[in-house]
């Protein structure tokens, strides 16, 4: 049984992240019986987490600088977690995604790694994969002006072979998608979801295919963050997933049942994965995962 305590605890810390939530403690207990598929203690810490980053974004958003204003549409900003080359409609979701990576919201990552970044951006979890000493990175990403600020970088990682730049979208197969673009979004992207904005055709693989090409050594960890995409991604996994079975970082929060279907996928490759839940959110008194480890 869970320590009082700790229920106390990181309900405190919920209602100091979102005071408008107005769930009493009692209704909080109640929706810890309601965590599926995440059990009471990956729930607990999962939405602490997920209160840190939120309100974390505001803090390194304060204490950036911009460095660079450049005419071809792209912006240099100095950040407490490094510089980063930006798609400049997209300032504001930079401190976002580097208070994600402060709270590790797609878990740990080990020693001499070599890491499918799918859905790479502006590569803010490249960037915390070779800190942890990862010794390759493939960042994935078919958005153009997002290529483009990873080609700026991470140039000298890029010289010294430890980043690849890989210009393609993931998928279930080899084919060509309008990838939907976001405007002052530029990590909302999908292949799935339209939002107001333009849109580009861009070509997509599977990662059976990218692991053949690059003829890449073991692959231990794969994260996804792509938009809607994440279960045909994984179906373009299937080879590389049993014959290595990657640690798996992946984003549930797109689709209503991804919480069951991702796992479902998953384990449809290697029953032996095990799973929990790393990031999650309160939606309508329920506890919902927003990101899935598998190992």
């Amino acid at each position: 049984m869970l320590a009082a305590v700790t229920v106390v605890a990181v309900y405190g810390v919920l209602v100091y992240g979102f005071p408008q939530i107005g769930v009493p403690l009692g209704g909080f207990v109640a929706s810890l019986g309601r965590t599926s598929p995440c059990g009471r203690v990956d729930a607990l810490g999962g939405l602490s987490r997920h209160v840190l980053w939120v309100r974390g974004g505001g803090r390194i958003a304060s204490s950036m600088r911009l460095l660079q204003d450049d005419s071809s549409g792209y912006h240099l900003w100095s950040t407490s977690r490094g510089q980063y080359w930006v798609p400049a409609d997209s300032d504001d979701v930079l401190p976002v995604l580097l208070s994600q990576q402060e709270q590790r919201i797609y878990g740990p990552l080990r020693t001499g790694d070599v890491v499918l970044d799918c859905g790479a951006h502006v590569g803010v979890y490249t960037r915390e994969a070779l800190r942890a000493g990862a010794s390759l990175v493939i960042a994935i990403e078919p958005a153009p002006d997002n290529v483009e600020c990873l080609r700026r970088n991470f140039a000298p990682e890029i010289r010294a072979g430890r980043v690849i730049v890989y210009p393609k979208g993931v998928w279930n197969k080899e084919d060509k998608l309008v990838l939907h673009t976001v405007a002052g979004n530029s990590a909302g992207d999908s292949f799935i979801f339209r939002e107001p904005g333009k849109g580009i055709e861009v070509p997509l693989t599977t990662i059976d295919i990218l692991v053949g090409e690059l003829k890449l050594p073991r692959i231990t960890m794969i994260k996804m963050d792509i938009k809607g995409c994440e279960r045909e991604a994984l179906a373009g996994a299937a080879n590389t997933c049993r014959a290595q079975k990657p640690r798996l970082a992946i984003v549930c929060e797109h689709l209503p049942d991804d919480p069951e279907q991702i796992p479902a996928i998953v384990r449809g490759f290697r029953p032996d994965y095990t799973v929990r839940c790393n990031d999650c959110s309160m939606r309508g008194g329920r506890i919902r995962p927003e990101v899935q480890l598998f190992e």
